[in-house]
C-alpha cells in the first residue's frame, strides 16, 4: 500500500470520527435549556416554576387560569388580581376584552412582557394614532434596574455569561402612570406603567426576565418583584398559565454543547475553520498526483515500404491486376477508415454520401471508381495502363481534404 493510499484511508476515517462526534453533539442535551422559555412546570432557568410557587405560598387565594374562556367565573369577581407573565406571548383582541372587562370590574391586572406594544393597543383606553410608537427596544448586555428597595444589574446569562438583549421600554404617554424604569448609557426608560380602568388598573410591566427561576432567587429581584407585586396586591391571584399562549419568537439559546459553541462568536468561528481544514486536508489527501506521461515513440510506417515491395514484385512477374487488387483494397481501407465509406458497395447512395464527404464532384467519382473497377478484373493491364491508374489514384489521394 502507497503512502498517498494510507494518507486518504487516514483521512476518510479521520471525516467519519468527526461525523459521528458531530451527531453526538447534536442528540446530547444538556440539563439546562438557556433560553426564555417562560413556562411554569419546570426548573429550566428561564422557567416561571419558582415564582409561580412563591405565589401559591404567599398566603393569599391562589388559582390557576388554564385559558380565559376555559372558566370566566373570574369575570365576575371584584378586588382580585391576575398575573400573566407572558414574556413573548400575544394575545388576540377576543381575549383583550375579557381582560379589560375583568379590569373595570373592579380587578387589577399585571402583565409582564416583551410584546408591549402590541399588548397596549389592545388593553390601553388612551387614544392613539395608528402610526404612533407605543414601545421600542435598547439593545444592551446589562441594565440597571431601579426599584424601592434599591437599584440592581440584570442582564440575559447564558452558561452564567451575560449576552446582548433587547430591553423593551414603554414611549411616555399622558395617561400612563409610570411607575418603574430601568437605566442604560446614563438615560432612563420606563419599564413599569399604570392605568386605571374603570374600578380597576392595568399594570404592564417589559421586563420579564426578572421572574424567571435565575434572576428570581436572588434576593434583590425577589424584593422588586415583591414591590411590583404589591402595586397589584389582591385578594386573590388568578395566575394565568403562560403555556397556551407562548409563542416561540423570543431568542432561542442552544440546548446542546454544540449549540453552546455556536452560540460564542469566538467559538463558533473556530468550529468552521478546524471543519474548513479538515475537509481542505481530505480534498488535499485524496486528490490524485499528476504523473508525467512518458513519451511514446510511434513505430515506423511499414505500410508504404511493404505496398512498395510488393508492387515491384508484382511489376517484375507482369502481375499488374494484382497490384491495382492491393491498391483499390488499400483505397477502401483508407476511406472506411477515415471517412466512414464503404466502397466495397458502389450504388447510388455510396456516391452521395462520398460526394458530401470527400467534397468531390458525383460524376468524377462515378467514372473514378468504375475505371478502377474495370481495371481490377482486366488480366491484360500493360504497364502504360498500370502507370495511368497509379497516377489517378495518387491523384485521388490528393484532391480528398
Amino acid at each position: 500500500m502507497d503512502r498517498n493510499r494510507k494518507i486518504a484511508i487516514g483521512a476518510g476515517v479521520f471525516s467519519i470520527l468527526l461525523l459521528a462526534l458531530l451527531f453526538y453533539l447534536l442528540q446530547s442535551n444538556e440539563r439546562y435549556a438557556w433560553s426564555e422559555t417562560y413556562k411554569d412546570d419546570g426548573d429550566q432557568p428561564y422557567d416561571l416554576s419558582l415564582f409561580k410557587g412563591v405565589l401559591e405560598e404567599s398566603g393569599k387565594n391562589f388559582e390557576v387560569l388554564n385559558g380565559l374562556f376555559a372558566d370566566t367565573s373570574y369575570l365576575e369577581s371584584s378586588g382580585n388580581t391576575m398575573v400573566f407573565i407572558a414574556g413573548y406571548a400575544w394575545m388576540d383582541s377576543t381575549e383583550a376584552e375579557l381582560l379589560k372587562r375583568f379590569v373595570k370590574n373592579g380587578n387589577k391586572l399585571l402583565i409582564s412582557t416583551m410584546e408591549t406594544g402590541k399588548t397596549l393597543r389592545l388593553l390601553t383606553d388612551c387614544e392613539i394614532d395608528e402610526d404612533e410608537t407605543l414601545a421600542d427596544s435598547k439593545e444592551s448586555e446589562v441594565i440597571q434596574m431601579y426599584g424601592e428597595e434599591g437599584t440592581f444589574t440584570l442582564s440575559y446569562e447564558v452558561y452564567n455569561e451575560p449576552r446582548t438583549h433587547d430591553w423593551v421600554y414603554i414611549e411616555a404617554q399622558t395617561c400612563f402612570e409610570q411607575s418603574g424604569f430601568f437605566e442604560l448609557d446614563g438615560q432612563r426608560y420606563c419599564n413599569l406603567i399604570t392605568e386605571v380602568q374603570g374600578n380597576g388598573a392595568l399594570l404592564i410591566h417589559t421586563t420579564p426576565l426578572v421572574f424567571t427561576n435565575y434572576h428570581f432567587r436572588k434576593d434583590s429581584v425577589f424584593n422588586y418583584v415583591n414591590n411590583v407585586l404589591a402595586k397589584a396586591e389582591g385578594e386573590t391571584y388568578y395566575y394565568l398559565e403562560p403555556g397556551p399562549y407562548d409563542q416561540p419568537s423570543g431568542p432561542q439559546i442552544g440546548e446542546s454543547p454544540l449549540k453552546f459553541i455556536l452560540a460564542h462568536p469566538s467559538l463558533k468561528w473556530a468550529w468552521y475553520l478546524t471543519i474548513i481544514l479538515a475537509l481542505l486536508y481530505v480534498i488535499n489527501s485524496m486528490r490524485r498526483k499528476q504523473r508525467a506521461i512518458p513519451v511514446r515513440i510511434l513505430p515506423e510506417n511499414q505500410t508504404a515500404a511493404y505496398l512498395d515491395m510488393i508492387y515491384q514484385l508484382f511489376r517484375k512477374e507482369g502481375r499488374h491486376r494484382d497490384i491495382v487488387q492491393s491498391q483499390v483494397k488499400t483505397l477502401q481501407s483508407h476511406l472506411r477508415n477515415k471517412y466512414g465509406l464503404n466502397a466495397q458497395k458502389l450504388n447510388g447512395e455510396f456516391y452521395e454520401l462520398a460526394s458530401k464527404k470527400l467534397k468531390l464532384d458525383k460524376k468524377y467519382l462515378e467514372q473514378f471508381f468504375k475505371q478502377l473497377e474495370r481495371s481490377r478484373f482486366n488480366s491484360t493491364l500493360s504497364d502504360n495502363e498500370l502507370l495511368k491508374i497509379d497516377r489517378e489514384i495518387t491523384e485521388f489521394y490528393l484532391r480528398c481534404p
